[in-house]
């Protein structure tokens, strides 16, 4: 017998070694075996098996070792030298079954149905064979053929497959499954050999089974190892999914968020403009009518419902735009008196009273002096639609050494605090279609939050609404000196205005915004030169050397567009510069804000009044001479 000669000692320590490895790693994949990994609990279940079957084997020669005492209760055929036969044989068909059971589920393989019911049944298989085969060289190569066919199957199920990447952990397993398939083959060449050839004949054959528990050892050591670093990647491979398929679900749920977003926004739009459409549309027909009354009473209602389009495209555009806020010393009481004192004619003709409060203390705002004028507007414009006659709206400032208060109170019905959360949403809004568009104090919070302030609404003592606007202090020096503001939009008479044969260059691809622009030029004694795009008007002032005295030109068209005019012009004739206006729908856009924070020339907005932008264009024609009347700046908030 292989374990008793003088080599035995050796072998039966390297066994000892193998049973404690197995335990070991049983604990190991015990903490290591997840609900989600059913496989790394069949592997658990496998090193628990190949532990009780090492455990039966290491006690039997143990006991049976030649320098023990008496040994006749474990000689081979008695019963206690079966049942420790049992519980090896049945052990270490466990770990076979386990084994390819959890890799076969681990890569997809085939495997029986109902896996753990078998491997109670070849459990108790391998004890019943166990203790009816008589010596260990029969419990050698009673197991050979199954482990050399469950180690190679293993194996095979562990190959990188097509197109996969390689893992280093399921090709060290891999590799020493093949191998320990051969030693296995190997194992039962040497046990045949010994059991037919004399004793003399099979000293070399006896080599590699009094080796059996060292090369064991090794491998075992090796698999286990190579096992518990393929369950890590496994582990690392699922944490990549579980991210990837978050960033996919996160990504889904922003398109979806931007989707409603949008749907919101179309809806809103499409609410607000199709009233004013509906009117302009009803009105048009009645401009074909006989009745001068019945014309201008059409154009009236067309025209007003125009502007009421033109606003609402407006405050869109001021909530989308990205382009910081051009910040300058603003006086807050002057900012206030003037926005109130252009409130005040609106208040009187709704009999609703506003009430001025202003702090004692001065302050300074740095801040956008058009942009903090709107959100007054809108707030002021929001107290007196909810204000009955007799009423009151008061507006007051409160001064600390960091921060200004704007408070607007009136005693309408209030907002309530469900309400309070979606108040400032664009198109929400709790009064009547007619009187608001849902825009006003959206567009307040956006130039609020642009220049880092807060604004927040609740209840008044006494019942309605109050707003409050809080925004940060200018720290300035004492020696500052102010100079007040002139209003938004006092102009004054150019020296061109009575010029005639002013020539005009017209830029843009829509036939028909041309046609508008040049019927009402021509009908001003302009003499318009029309181009559709920006190449064919610098073909016009550059290589050709026409002279105009102001440009209209689109921002956004094909080719070079706007942009790339106005940079072409500061390039190669800056002169020009000061000539042009610029047209556009668009200032929402980051290429279109960027370019409204760097142009410094005039940039109308549209749709925009004729009259607005003919008095821009007279500006332009007469810059040279007029550059002491007004001052050429960027683009205004509308």
């Amino acid at each position: 017998m292989f374990f008793l000669d003088n080599t035995g000692f050796f072998a039966l320590i390297c066994l000892f070694i193998q049973c404690i490895i197995a335990w070991v790693f049983a604990a190991f994949f015990a903490a290591l075996a997840p609900k989600q990994a059913p496989w790394v609990r069949r592997w658990f279940v496998a090193f628990i098996g190949l532990g009780l079957g090492l455990a039966g084997v290491s006690w039997r020669f143990l006991l049976a070792h030649r320098h023990m005492g008496d040994v006749a209760i474990v000689s081979e055929g008695l019963p206690m030298t079966r049942l420790f036969y049992g519980v090896y044989l049945a052990g270490k068909f466990l770990f076979l079954w386990c084994l390819v059971g959890g890799v076969a589920e681990l890569r997809g393989g085939w495997w029986v149905r109902s896996p753990w019911l078998n491997a109670m049944a070849l459990f108790a298989l391998g004890a019943g064979l166990g203790a009816a085969l008589p010596t260990i060289e029969a419990i050698l190569l009673a197991q050979a053929l199954p482990v050399m066919l469950a180690f190679a199957y293993s194996a095979w199920l562990l190959r990188s497959r097509l197109g996969e990447q390689r893992q280093m952990g399921r090709f060290v397993v891999a590799s020493v499954l093949w191998a320990w398939a051969f030693v296995w083959l190997v194992y039962s060449v040497c046990t045949i050999a010994v059991g037919l050839l004399s004793p003399i004949s099979s000293t070399i054959w006896n080599i590699p089974l009094q080796m059996n528990s060292f090369v064991d050892l090794t491998l075992q050591v090796v698999l286990s190892t190579g096992m518990v670093v393929l369950v890590m990647q496994q582990a690392q491979n699922a944490e990549l999914r579980a991210l990837a398929e978050r960033d996919q679900l996160r990504e889904r749920f922003e398109r979806g968020e931007k989707t409603r977003a949008m749907s919101l926004l179309v809806s809103g739009v499409a609410h607000e403009i199709n009233n004013p459409l509906t009117a302009i549309l009803g009105h048009a027909e009645e401009l074909a009518s006989e009745s001068p009354d019945v014309r201008r009473h059409a154009a009236r209602v067309v025209t007003e419902q125009a502007e009421r389009c033109r606003n609402i495209v407006q405050r869109l555009s001021i909530l989308g735009r990205q382009a910081p806020a051009t910040r300058e010393p603003v006086d807050v009481e002057a900012l206030v008196r003037r926005v109130a004192d252009g409130f005040r004619p609106q208040f009187g003709q709704a009999l609703v009273r506003l009430d001025l409060q202003l702090a004692p203390e001065h302050c300074i705002l740095h801040a956008e002096p058009a942009a903090l004028e709107q959100v007054l507007t809108n707030l002021l414009a929001n107290a007196l639609q909810v204000s009955a006659a007799g009423g009151l709206v008061v507006l007051a400032t409160e001064v600390t050494l960091e921060h200004v208060r704007l408070l607007v109170d009136d005693q309408g019905p209030g907002v309530s605090p469900a309400d309070r959360k979606h108040v400032f949403e664009p198109f929400w809004s709790t009064k009547q279609a007619t009187k608001g568009t849902g825009l006003g104090l959206a567009v307040a919070k956006a130039l609020v939050d642009k220049h880092g302030g807060l604004i927040e609404v609740g209840e008044r003592p006494g019942g309605g609404a109050r707003f409050v606007v809080t925004l940060p202090c200018a720290n300035h020096s004492p020696g500052l000196k102010l100079t007040a503001r002139p209003p938004l939009r006092e102009h004054r008479e150019p020296a061109t205005a009575n010029r005639p044969g002013l020539r005009l260059l017209c830029i843009d691809d829509e036939p028909m915004v041309r046609a508008t622009i040049v019927r009402r030029a021509q009908s001003e004694g302009w003499q318009v030169v029309e181009a559709e795009c920006a190449e064919v008007a610098l073909e016009r002032l550059l290589t050709n050397g026409e002279t105009f005295d102001a440009i209209a030109c689109d921002l956004r068209m094909p080719g070079i567009a706007g942009i790339g005019f106005h940079d072409l012009l500061l390039a190669k004739a800056p002169s020009l510069l000061q000539r042009v206006i610029f047209l556009t729908g668009d200032l929402v856009s980051p290429d279109a804000a960027a370019f409204a924070a760097r142009c410094r020339v005039p940039i109308v907005t549209k749709p925009f009044l004729m009259n607005d932008l003919f008095l821009k264009l007279r500006e332009a024609a007469g810059a040279e001479a007029a550059a002491g009347v007004r001052e050429v700046s960027g683009p205004t908030l509308p």
